[in-house]
């Protein structure tokens, strides 16, 4: 620090203040949000964190200065021991198929992606449906799903709990959708499916959305016009509090359902859109005893979805510790604001 000039001081003092936002965003996954909100902002922001402490990592090398071994140490601890964030081989295997079944999960929008007149509905509906068709998945988890998709969909089996659908070419021989204590928009559910002879349980989550997309926009349009009715101060508190308020709602409704799959007697499965990034708190809880298909066999930066200034990876398709998840993809369709996953799995 001594041997710094007073402009590298000054990028030092940035670079311990990165570094205090990397500790926190490394630990969110064990920080309960309602403890410590923070932590799960700054989960959001690792990604863009680990970026910056590579650029930190290129200037004090280029300047020789000792103060870059901060920023390594940082990127060794993710890289060796934190929630991947990028892969950079895809795992893919051909699989044998009376010991293997594909899954595809996907958050449809409730077909609006193209706007809300009929016309556009019914035309991404329609896209939907043909994409489905195509890809063939042997079970499909849909969150927003519009009611009445399941008459053009050939599948002998389905659950259908409003807008959480399950379809499959194996039999469901139960189905259940679940209630949680505060009311929600979202559905969660899950079946248990009979598949090579084996009962497996199959999870359907949507845990509570944000519900931030319109009141982001129109914020940004009052402050830049700065003729709102209310200070632009009550507006971001408003909205802060409707993060939290969706966020204790997600760790209440995970608590239920990693108690469902605590007492579950099957190998299980859990598919859907978490509206949670795995840097956080209630990915490690749901991801407990189980792979996640992306950090197994996918390949890149897994984004799902991308209507934000960055892209996130909130869908997730997680297989039971006994099984073996290969050829995950992120789909390249744009029929929604989510891309849809799909993978294979191995029941050894």
């Amino acid at each position: 620090m001594k041997n710094l000039s007073l402009g590298n001081k000054l990028i030092f003092i940035c670079n311990v203040l990165f570094l205090f936002m990397w500790l926190v965003a490394y630990f969110a996954p064990y920080i309960n949000p309602e403890i410590f909100s923070f932590a799960s902002i700054f989960a959001i922001a690792y990604p863009i964190l680990i970026f910056v402490h590579i650029l930190f990592v290129l200037y004090w090398t280029v300047q020789f200065k000792k103060v870059v071994f901060y920023s390594i140490i940082a990127l060794a601890i993710s890289y060796l021991f934190g929630t991947p964030i990028f892969k950079s081989k895809h795992k893919f295997k051909a699989l044998a198929k009376d010991r293997s079944f594909s899954v595809l999960s996907f958050n449809s929008q409730m077909s609006y992606f193209l706007g809300g007149s009929k016309k556009q509905v019914q035309e991404n509906q329609s896209n939907i449906i043909h994409f489905l068709k195509q890809e063939n998945a042997d079970i499909v988890c849909m969150q927003e799903a519009r009611k009445g998709i399941d008459i053009s969909l050939n599948y002998p089996y389905k659950s259908i709990f409003d807008f959480n659908h399950i379809y499959s070419k194996y039999k469901i021989i139960d189905a259940k959708e679940f209630v949680f204590k505060e009311i929600s928009t979202n559905k969660s559910s899950y079946v248990d499916v009979l598949v090579h002879g084996d009962t497996i349980r199959v999870y359907n989550l949507h845990l509570e959305s944000l519900h931030l997309k319109i009141e982001n926009h129109q914020l940004n349009d009052e402050w830049k016009s700065q003729d709102g009715d209310l200070p632009f101060q009550n507006k971001t508190e408003d909205i802060s509090k409707k993060i939290n308020l969706a966020t204790k709602k997600r760790i209440d409704q995970t608590m239920s359902i990693v108690l469902s799959i605590q007492n579950c007697p099957y190998p299980s499965m859990i598919c859907g859109d978490f509206n949670e990034v795995a840097q956080s708190y209630i990915y490690r809880k749901l991801s407990k005893h189980h792979k996640d298909a992306f950090i197994k066999s996918g390949k890149g930066f897994g984004a799902t979805y991308s209507q934000f200034f960055f892209p996130f990876r909130i869908d997730y398709i997680l297989a039971d510790k006994i099984w073996s998840p290969f050829n995950f993809e992120v789909l390249d369709e744009n029929i929604s604001d989510h891309q849809a996953i799909r993978c294979d799995i191995e029941m050894n």
